[in-house]
């Protein structure tokens, strides 16, 4: 039999627990409405955690922090102070007053903000001065690249021991990154109608800037400023191909290639390219067409953060992530890679030819791609149709093992001649003897 005190203590309990219970809803719900939104215009990220663990630094800045994502470390500390000459030197040249430029940065400050993935910790005050400082960094770095980096004693980045290279491969990391439209805005109120720049717009001044560590084989068509978020950004628009992906609605199924030295087994033809573009890829007629590009000492990072920016922003554009399974695909082995080389469609070598295969190995590895969206998918559908027609790989038997030099063509024919002439012998012979 329930006693009365114990109906009590169990109605108490429940009460005790429904608050509780309310409590913690209302802290949740509380949470839930702090979180900001992501903005639709957020487009500066961290790397993938997949990808960043294999090379951490292919993203993290050595050099110098660009943005708020890097602000603040320990070791990127003493560039703020050349941060800060290069501010006074941009002010006296531009005679702009602090005052115009501080209030164009703060009425940019919020869509700035929304363009980073993470929540800004940085109050107001801070985030438009961090801003400030770094653009006009940005632009007087790019503008001493084009019109005056000489040998200067006061000028820390033209030292003998120059650190323009390094700032340079820091300024393409996809977490140190600023926002274009906020740079080239400095930089046009700065240069409205200065007769050094011509024609050249900001974007083209910065394309000028990081050719020489990017795939580019060519100055690209003009882009506008409108449709660029930002350095990453700018220079994986550059490296777009010249026919831009065209799919069915439905998909295609993903396919992929045989390697260099298979496709040398059937006949195939590997050749360079003439394209300017490293993704202009073409096939016909038994002729596998890439166009030419370096081994360089920022190759990896270059398409790392391409890689990474578009496993974040361009999921269904992923040209650089395709072009990279693609290559990776063909240079599975170093003889791949002596293919490429003999065919000189890679130049200036700096590694050995089995690192090259790794590299493109590791750098396909971690990597979120949809393969139903695959940019080559209609190629290799050529390529390994090609591939499967037995004569192809007969006439490919042919010329390797009885055609392959002058001297083995000589030979094969002389002893077809004779055999001919055998066979003539023999048959006069047989018609001279029945008569």
């Amino acid at each position: 039999m329930v006693s009365q005190g114990d109906n009590i203590e169990v109605y108490s309990s429940i009460e005790i627990e429904d608050s509780s219970n309310s409590r913690l809803v209302t802290s949740v719900r509380g949470m839930i409405d702090a979180m900001p939104p992501i903005s639709p215009n957020c487009c500066i990220y961290r790397a993938p955690l997949g990808v960043r663990q294999l090379n951490e630094k292919a993203y993290t800045p050595q050099t110098v922090s660009i943005g708020p994502l890097h602000h603040g470390i320990e070791n990127l500390k003493p560039m703020e102070k050349q941060k800060l000459r290069y501010l006074s030197a941009f002010l006296d040249r531009t005679k702009l007053s602090l005052e115009d430029c501080i209030r164009f940065i703060r009425g940019l400050e919020q869509r700035v903000r929304d363009c980073y993935v993470e929540s800004v910790d940085l109050s107001s005050d801070e985030f438009v001065r961090m801003i400030f400082v770094d653009s006009s960094f940005v632009i007087e770095v790019i503008w001493r690249f084009k019109f005056l980096m000489q040998q200067n004693e006061t000028d820390y980045l033209s030292t003998p021991v120059s650190l323009v290279d390094c700032v340079r491969r820091d300024m393409i990391l996809l977490e140190n990154q600023i926002p274009l439209f906020v740079v080239s805005g400095l930089f046009n109120l700065a240069f409205p109608h200065h007769p050094k720049t011509g024609e050249l717009s900001f974007v083209g001044l910065s394309i000028l800037y990081f050719g020489s560590i990017s795939l580019l084989n060519h100055v690209p068509q003009i882009i506008s400023e409108s449709e660029v978020k930002h350095f990453v950004d700018l220079l994986r628009l550059c490296h777009l191909p010249s026919t831009l992906r065209s799919l069915p609605p439905n998909g295609v199924k993903f396919m992929t290639i045989p390697t260099a030295r298979d496709l040398q087994e059937v006949g195939l033809s590997i050749r360079k390219g003439w394209s300017k573009n490293i993704l202009d890829i073409q096939y016909a007629k038994g002729v596998l067409k890439i166009p030419q590009f370096a081994i360089q000492d920022d190759l990896e990072i270059t398409l790392r953060n391409f890689i990474a920016f578009e496993m974040c922003h361009c999921v269904n554009d992923s040209y650089i992530i395709d072009y990279v399974n693609f290559m990776g695909t063909l240079m599975d082995t170093a003889q791949d890679v002596d293919i490429l080389v003999q065919n000189e469609i890679l130049e200036n070598l700096l590694m050995d030819r089995a690192s090259v295969a790794t590299l493109f190995r590791d750098l396909k590895s971690q990597v979120l791609w949809f393969p139903d969206n695959y940019y080559f998918h209609g190629l290799c559908q050529e390529v390994n149709a090609y591939c499967k027609v037995p004569w192809n790989k007969w006439k490919a038997i042919l010329k390797r093992d009885y055609f392959s030099t002058p001297w083995r063509i000589v030979a094969i024919v002389a002893a077809v001649i004779l055999l001919v002439l055998t066979l003539i012998q023999t048959v006069c012979s047989i018609i001279s003897i029945s008569h």
